[in-house]
């Protein structure tokens, strides 16, 4: 039986993820197939690095080192800067951990949305560090915070814009029991993006297949919600959502809120061990 794991974007909101997939990592429990969009990216390679605390960290690191927020936009240009999270911060203490991320037998792949079509490409690296923090880069940036990313001719941005939960990719890849981790929780009104079209047409006058899939983001969510929904009812899809933490913004700067929400999902996962190790035969 193949296992697949889906990890939602969310921005800091992913510290819930981490919480979750740290008790996965000190478990020992492993999937055969991942699939991260956005933030989640950045939650997944920690996890199939196999280091626990790591994506913890990075998200409660001190405001004068982080890689988002007004000091990053005055020091490099860009209010989020994905370079030195797919960069610098890579090698940082504790740093990433390649050689064992590299090693992993998990086939593992981001959402990125190509700019110009604003269809999802599920990317995957190979190999290198260069091109893992491509792939990081592609799936993270967002309109205006960080701007588009380019990979060979095509340019990228936000994966969750395109397939926010990859739940299709993850059975066309031949997964039949599949963990989705997503950042929102029940009830919780998906991010709206179209107020923001009229400035994009302006600053990204060539993305009109990106602008277009912002049109439809919405419904596509809501769609695959339900989907997922429909699958845990059926027994395929096992799902971890947090119960509130409403408040918690996607680029929260309150510390104890992040930490907060990581606790929970440490407390989520702990709680659902048994349930989860069932679920994927182990």
């Amino acid at each position: 039986m193949k296992t697949g794991l889906i990890l939602e974007g969310g921005g800091l909101r992913g510290s819930f993820s981490a919480g979750v997939l740290d008790v996965f990592i000190r478990e020992g429990i492993t999937f055969d197939y991942a699939c991260g969009v956005s933030a989640g990216a950045g939650v997944l390679y920690n996890f199939i690095a196999g280091q626990e605390g790591r994506t913890k960290q990075v998200f409660l690191c001190p405001r004068e080192h982080s890689y988002y927020g007004f000091r990053e936009l005055c020091r490099s240009g860009h209010f989020m800067n994905l370079n030195k999270l797919y960069g610098e911060m890579a090698f940082e203490e504790p740093p990433f951990e390649f050689d064992k991320y590299f090693a992993s037998e998990t086939e593992v792949e981001v959402v990125a949305t190509n700019c110009v079509t604003g269809k999802a490409e599920y990317l995957k690296d190979d190999g290198t560090i260069d091109s893992l923090f491509d792939c990081g880069r592609a799936t993270g940036s967002l309109p205006f915070i960080s701007g588009p990313y380019k990979i060979g001719e095509n340019y990228y941005m936000d994966g969750s814009v395109s397939d926010p939960i990859p739940i299709k990719r993850a059975m066309e890849k031949g997964c039949e029991r599949i963990v989705v981790i997503s950042t929102k929780a029940e009830g919780m009104n998906p991010s709206n993006m179209k107020k923001y079209l009229p400035a994009m047409k302006v600053k990204y006058p060539k993305f009109k297949g990106f602008r277009e899939s912002i049109r439809n983001r919405i419904p596509l969510l809501l769609g695959q919600y339900e989907m997922m929904e429909e699958m845990a009812k059926e027994g395929t899809v096992l799902i971890f959502q947090p119960e509130g933490h409403w408040d918690v913004s996607h680029m929260e700067k309150d510390i104890e809120k992040i930490h907060e929400l990581y606790d929970e999902g440490v407390r989520e996962a702990s709680v659902r061990l048994e349930e989860v190790k069932k679920f994927i035969n182990i």
